[in-house]
């Protein structure tokens, strides 16, 4: 299968870079299953579950996605960093909202029928909807529009429009608390799933190491020479256009409750990649682009910054094959880790 990774090698002021591409392994030596990037290890409700009740579904759909990395040379304490951005530019049209809604829509859907094909149980949107929890809920963190902030871009999207039901890194407190748990009760262990899709895997490595000053003496006139502390870095960097699903990265994490017990987060370790060529070109010209990536670049202070080019409509396919793949290793682990 085609793959479309961007290399870039050159010299410059003592910087060299490069990139190997290294297929992630277990340490048993199996490739990694897509199941094993969820970190769910000391979950107590993924084991019970037996009915999911979907109440919120809000994906970003990264439009800039970022790799960077602080190093700091031992004994020395000297620090370096690098990063590196790719750009998803479109070059027939962007994506509409109803098309980022369609997918979001699409994922939902999936999800629904995954989860009852595999012994899960589910609830219907309307009787979420309905449900005196959610009418209760209030809607202020809810934002579908674009997003823009330091340099970076993304759309969020929540499945059917709904509300966002949880947000941030604590749990439900007070009478949202006690509906919550009335609304399990009813329905089964309740969820807010946030996910975010990206369009590209960007690695960046850095290595820094100094040279001591080194004196030298000249005896005849007394004088002394010498070579100056030199540091040289060196960075290897590189980006491969693949769709990448996972958490969030802007502190918003999946949430799950039931009846019983502590509510928990759901997290993975890693973002799960989704194989397929979707782009139609890599480049470092910005003045290739339709000049709704150039505002963006103008902020940044980094590495060449590399365009990912693609239609739609190859973005719209690739963005929904990833999300049904999210959602299959996502019922995979579930199954795995059910009681008997």
């Amino acid at each position: 299968m085609k793959r479309s990774v961007y290399l870039f090698m050159t010299m410059v002021a003592l910087f060299t870079i490069c990139t190997p591409l290294i297929a992630q392994k277990k340490k048993d030596g199996q490739e990694k299953r897509d199941a094993d990037y969820f970190n769910w290890e000391k979950s107590k409700l993924i084991p019970k579950l037996k009915k999911l009740a979907i109440t919120e579904l809000t994906v970003n759909y990264k439009l800039t996605t970022t790799a960077k990395t602080i190093v700091q040379e031992k004994g020395t304490g000297n620090i370096a960093g690098a990063r590196v951005s790719a750009y998803l530019e479109f070059i027939d049209s962007d994506p509409t909202s109803d098309d980022f809604q369609g997918i979001t829509d699409h994922f939902y859907r999936y999800f629904q029928t995954k989860l009852k094909a595999n012994g899960i149980d589910t609830v219907g949107w309307n009787e979420v909807v309905a449900s005196d929890f959610y009418q209760k809920i209030g809607d202020n963190g809810k934002d579908d529009s674009e997003k823009v902030r330091s340099g970076n871009k993304w759309v969020a999207s929540t499945a059917n429009k709904g509300k966002i039901v949880h947000s941030g890194q604590d749990g439900f407190a007070g009478g949202k608390a006690k509906r919550a748990e009335s609304f399990a009760k009813e329905f089964g262990t309740g969820a807010s799933f946030k996910v975010t899709v990206d369009f590209a895997d960007v690695v960046v490595n850095m290595d820094i190491k100094t040279t001591a000053r080194k004196d030298v003496y000249n005896d005849q006139r007394g004088t002394v020479w010498y070579y100056p502390e030199v540091t040289k870095q060196k960075y290897t960097w590189g980006v491969h256009a693949e769709m990448m699903v996972g958490n969030q990265d802007n502190k918003q994490w999946t949430y799950i409750w039931g009846t019983k017990g502590w509510p928990e987060f759901l997290f993975q370790w890693s973002d799960i990649p989704v194989d397929g060529s979707y782009a139609e070109s890599m480049t470092e010209d910005v003045s290739k682009t339709r000049g709704t990536v150039a505002s963006l670049v103008a902020f940044r202070k980094e590495l060449t910054p590399v365009l990912v080019r693609t239609t739609r409509e190859k973005y719209i396919a690739a963005a929904k094959h990833a999300v049904e793949k999210w959602v299959d290793a996502f019922v995979e682990r579930a199954v795995s880790m059910r009681d008997n």
